[in-house]
């Protein structure tokens, strides 16, 4: 009898639904393809942030990205832009659709733009020079002209195994 009911444990058990893959960022070099790193992401609010200091200004610089499922799979979408001065590359109005306001959260000459502009695929420049680093909250920066050897050109940055449902 003992027999019979592991039997029936162990085919019960094989009929339960196998553990989902965490909600994950990848970062991959966008042109040799190798995977080279990935941090857990909130599965109910996929994001991040990446940051960095602007080319001419030496200012800095964060975009804050959110990931929306949508027919065609995952897409980053940034949603806000927050940096300080005006130059090269740098907004100077908001478009349709977005706000541009004052902040001081990084500066007193700071800027923010909310926006909602899909972006893929998502693809980094991994310049040492800017420091450009992933953020993710509740974890160490990444440093992507630190990511190899040898160290990429270019990061893409993409989510895997997050539920649909955190899509919104």
């Amino acid at each position: 009898m003992p027999q019979r009911r592991a039997v029936a444990l162990v085919a019960c058990c094989a009929l339960l639904p196998m553990a989902a893959p965490a909600c994950t960022l990848t970062l991959a070099d966008h042109r040799r393809g190798p995977v080279l790193a990935r941090l857990p992401l909130d599965p109910t609010a996929p994001a991040l942030r990446v940051a960095f200091t602007h080319s001419v200004l030496g200012t800095p610089v964060e975009d804050h990205y959110v990931f929306r499922h949508g027919a065609s799979g995952w897409q980053a979408v940034l949603v806000e832009e927050r940096w300080v001065g005006e130059g090269y590359g740098l907004p100077i109005a908001a478009g349709p659709g977005e706000t541009l306001v004052r902040d001081h959260s990084l500066g007193s000459d700071g800027w923010k733009l909310t926006l909602q502009r899909p972006v893929h695929p998502l693809v980094v420049l991994a310049l040492p020079s800017q420091r450009m680093r992933v953020l993710v909250d509740g974890q160490a920066p990444v440093l992507l002209g630190g990511l190899g050897p040898p160290a990429p050109t270019s990061v893409a940055l993409q989510v895997e195994g997050c539920p649909t449902r955190a899509a919104s």
